[in-house]
């Protein structure tokens, strides 16, 4: 078992740093109300570790007089705005509604230094 910060059989992340966000971009009609950066909590006494090390949360507002299907997309990048990794989730919001986003970080990126928010209509194929 490891003890970290008083903590018996509890394993917490170091020194893990939080990615800052350097970008949000939307789409006409549609508005970014805000978002947060929640980094998963780590397995302790006997829990099960979720399947993502974070995800990023967040709320969107329809403007436009249809629903609309919405496609949100967080790209990590290292510190030489290389990226990393893509993410993404859909939703649809009637009009005039707020709808809530969950885009889940699923491998963990230890040198991931930014992240940015891209919002779009999504494809239908």
């Amino acid at each position: 078992m490891t003890t970290t910060r008083n903590l018996i059989g509890c394993i917490i992340p170091q020194d893990q740093k939080e990615p800052r966000c350097t970008d949000v971009r939307s789409i006409d009609g549609i508005a970014v109300e805000g978002h947060i950066f929640l980094p998963s909590l780590m397995p302790c006494c006997g829990l099960l570790a979720l399947p993502f090390w974070a995800k990023i949360s967040g709320w969107l507002i329809n403007e436009r007089p249809e629903e609309s299907l919405i496609t949100v997309t967080v790209t990590l990048f290292d510190d030489r705005n290389n990226v990393l990794a893509d993410y993404s989730d859909t939703i649809a919001i009637e009009p005039g509604e707020k709808g809530a986003f969950d885009v889940k970080l699923l491998d963990f990126q230890e040198i991931a230094e930014t992240y940015a928010i891209a919002v779009s209509d999504m494809e239908l194929s």
